[in-house]
């Protein structure tokens, strides 16, 4: 099930640091689908 907007805020709050941030960015940009991107975006 894709995840909301709201559900990727929550989760990418918990990252301490930038690196980690990125390396989630980087993740997404690659894996996700077009409408789950969007969410994420």
């Amino acid at each position: 099930m894709a995840k909301t907007k709201q559900e990727w805020l929550y989760q990418l709050r918990r990252c301490s640091s930038v690196n980690t941030l990125e390396k989630i960015i980087h993740k997404n940009r690659d894996s996700l689908s077009n409408s789950e991107r969007e969410s994420f975006n």
